[in-house]
């Protein structure tokens, strides 16, 4: 039952042009909604995030069985709002079950205990932090890290306001947030597995693991996104950025399933060792000479598609455009329903890397 709450109002000229966009991205990444004329209801793991039109523009609420819930309720809208209303839309100020904190309850302080090249493109390390409980969740498997700038002695993290806002520090002390899938959790000792892709001209994410040492913070946020349905078979594609998340899928997949799965790397050096248990089938491809990344492996996926699609689960990333077109093949021409399919751009040949 939800027991707390909290609105906001954003002043807009035009709430049906930021709906029907909100729709459409909704629709595009398959997240679950129900809608009128009027207003859009998500639900999300713990709550709701509602946009309802108003005489000014847009009325919002956030509501959740706890303040940690609510928090991601908030976080979920301000993100929706950057996205559609852009950054002058921000902050937001909240009314009802809204308090200061030193932190958000789903942040947490990091530190690098371990350092490991695990391929000639990928290394991982080894983070470790208190009361990490609430990152070993069945399907939630991904992170926020907030990497912090080089050479900053002490760190400083995002914290929630009396508004029910984000106070930020200072644009040079400011994090950068990457979302990173765990690779391993181990409650006992309090560590954390993130496995990093070192691209030539590294971001963020890549540039924290290539400088990465014992002892060096970073904060990590969450756990979010979607874990897979029950099904007797399995089709899992996904480049370098989706390693972490099928290796994971390889391990939990029931016994009783088929699993084929189709991985992409540069070279047959990037090919990382793989638990792969009996009921699943792996086949490395290699990118090298070949054409645009991830392209080969959806039509791998759209050559290996039964006739009768009603047990299959198809779960794939990697670039955007390839990893579109395969998502609207499976809607389009297989059927495939929501429930049966979680398939997600990474990454975009524009974007800076990760």
């Amino acid at each position: 039952m939800t027991a707390l709450s909290c609105d906001a109002t954003l002043t807009l000229t035009d709430a049906n042009d930021f709906q029907s966009r909100l729709r459409a991205f909704l629709e595009e990444y398959d997240v679950e909604y129900r809608d009128d004329d009027q207003r859009i209801v998500i639900a999300l793991p713990g709550g709701e995030a509602t946009f309802k039109k108003s005489r000014v523009g847009l009325h919002m609420k956030a509501e959740a069985a706890s303040r940690d819930g609510l928090e991601t309720q908030r976080a979920v809208i301000e993100h929706y709002v950057t996205l559609f209303a852009g950054d002058n839309a921000l902050p937001l100020h909240w009314h009802g079950d809204v308090v200061a904190a030193p932190t958000f309850a789903n942040f947490r302080e990091m530190r690098v205990t371990r350092v490991e090249d695990i391929s000639p493109s990928m290394r991982r390390l080894t983070l470790t932090g208190e009361d990490l409980a609430r990152f070993d969740h069945p399907e939630e498997w991904h992170v926020r890290l907030h990497l912090p700038p080089e050479g900053l002695a002490e760190p400083q993290w995002p914290r929630p306001t009396a508004e029910g806002g984000t106070h930020w520090p200072p644009a040079e002390k400011r994090a950068e947030i990457r979302y990173y899938t765990i690779r391993r959790l181990d409650l006992a000792r309090g560590e954390v597995e993130i496995d990093f892709l070192l691209h030539e001209a590294p971001g963020p994410g890549g540039n924290f693991a290539r400088r990465a040492r014992p002892g060096d913070r970073c904060g990590m946020a969450g756990p979010f996104g979607r874990g897979v349905a029950p099904a007797s078979h399995y089709l899992l594609g996904g480049d370098e950025t989706a390693l972490p998340a099928i290796a994971r899928l390889l391990e939990t997949l029931p016994a009783s399933a088929r699993v084929e799965a189709w991985l992409e790397v540069e070279t047959p050096a990037d090919e990382l060792e793989l638990a792969v248990p009996d009921h699943c089938q792996v086949t490395w491809c290699h990118r090298q000479h070949h054409r645009a990344p991830s392209e080969r492996i959806a039509e791998a996926v759209i050559a290996a598609m039964p006739e009768s699609c009603d047990d299959l689960f198809v779960w794939f990333s990697g670039e955007a455009e390839p990893t579109h077109a395969l998502r609207k093949r499976l809607k389009q021409e297989f059927k495939l329903e929501k429930g049966q399919h979680l398939v997600t751009g990474y990454w975009r040949r524009d974007d800076e890397a990760a």
